[in-house]
């Protein structure tokens, strides 16, 4: 009797996480309809089976959906080391950058071209990010755009919210905000929480559509409903400046709390921001640097600035004139206006480094193309000390 039993387990869990990319599923949705069943039905499945690979990939499918990265990544291993598809291509996607675990981006393009040749449009999109981000590739918008397109025209929501924001940006296609509208909407249109912040942030901009505050915080609503760290964050973002909606500084707080707790970069540093200002909570610069330290190591460039300007001024940690210079320097890398700003006054007060008023102009010239204000107290100091000099 047990049999059966496996095969119903198994069967259930392929009627509400497969694929619509795999065969004999193309009826599916592409977004799981119950996320929390289908978890709980698909683990069920993969203990009573667990050399099962296409119930791997239904179950790292369904993690992947829930932002629970590191179940996904786990469950999807195993799906890949079983050759199924679906799970191979999730995986190798996963594998292009170190956000969620370490990179091997030649793998996983190996992995993904054939794939993505053979038309599966999960590997397709896989392969318009190598090319998009020069991940195991060099950067190539234009191939990025093709791969897009392919998946795009299969109906795949990701690959169609990526290339709405290639068509939004101008990047290996020409600048066309009204496309770049209609495959974010055609995104949304299947709760794509990627195509619902693109088409969010149209709605913000005011790019191809009239702007419009209060349709963007519907949009970053619906993502942060559906768990998306960055919807949420936006939204934060939104609250806390008042943006369609009335300041409102302990939701904004506890949205960056939930987008930080997961992981994301920005609402981390925002959230160290926040801790920095005193907004909504008491000051706490401590707390704030050791948030913006971890913001920081995980490459978010606003973070670094900030961190940069504690060390410099020995709030919240020990002055450190060099390290204050290493942190806004790897912002000012990464193209961050403020850290220009910032680099300028080290540079015209020898600040951690040899003074240089020539690096100082530069830099704070940088800053005030721009649109830093502060910058141009910075550009007149300079020309004052540049007239005394000897």
């Amino acid at each position: 009797m047990a049999q059966p039993v496996l095969a119903s387990s198994g069967g259930s869990c392929a009627a509400l996480a497969a694929s619509p990319f795999e065969a004999g599923f193309a009826d599916h949705p592409q977004r799981i309809t119950d996320l929390r069943h289908a978890i709980a039905v698909c683990e069920d499945a993969l203990a009573a089976s667990p050399d099962a690979a296409d119930i791997a990939a239904w179950l790292g499918r369904a993690h992947a959906e829930a932002f629970d990265h590191t179940a996904a990544i786990a469950a999807l291993e195993r799906a890949m080391s079983g050759g199924h598809p679906i799970g191979t291509a999730l995986y190798a996607t996963y594998l292009l950058d170190s956000r969620h675990l370490t990179a091997q981006p030649e793998r996983a393009v190996a992995l993904l071209r054939p794939l993505a040749e053979s038309g599966l449009a999960i590997a397709q999109h896989g392969m318009g990010r190598a090319y998009d981000f020069g991940f195991g590739v060099d950067v190539d918008a234009q191939q990025a755009a093709h791969y897009y397109r392919l998946a795009a025209d299969q109906g795949y929501s990701r690959a169609q919210a990526a290339l709405a924001s290639l068509y939004e940006l101008g990047l290996g296609v020409e600048q066309d905000y009204g496309r770049s509208l209609h495959w974010a909407e055609m995104a949304a249109a299947q709760n794509d929480p990627y195509g619902l912040y693109q088409l969010a942030w149209l709605y913000q901009s005011g790019q191809g559509v009239e702007q419009n505050y209060a349709e963007a915080l519907r949009l970053y609503q619906h993502g942060a409903d559906l768990g998306d760290p960055f919807a949420a964050n936006e939204l934060g973002h939104f609250y806390a400046e008042g943006l369609g909606t009335p300041v409102d500084m302990v939701r904004a707080i506890a949205l960056f709390e939930r987008a930080a707790a997961s992981g994301e970069p920005l609402a981390i540093a925002n959230l160290g921001q926040i801790y920095v200002l005193g907004r909504g909570v008491a000051m706490d610069t401590a707390y704030a640097a050791s948030l913006l330290l971890q913001a920081s190591e995980l490459g978010e460039k606003t973070a670094m600035t900030t961190l940069g300007f504690l060390y410099s001024q020995g709030d919240g940690v020990a002055e450190d004139q060099a390290e204050a210079f290493r942190w806004t320097q790897k912002a000012a890398d990464l193209g961050d206006p403020m850290a220009w700003n910032n680099l300028g006054n080290h540079y015209e007060k020898g600040l951690g480094v040899p003074r240089d008023l020539g690096l100082a102009r530069q830099f704070y010239q940088q800053a005030v193309d721009a649109g830093i204000l502060l910058a141009r107290k910075g550009l007149a100091d300079v020309t004052e000390l540049e007239k005394q000099a000897p």
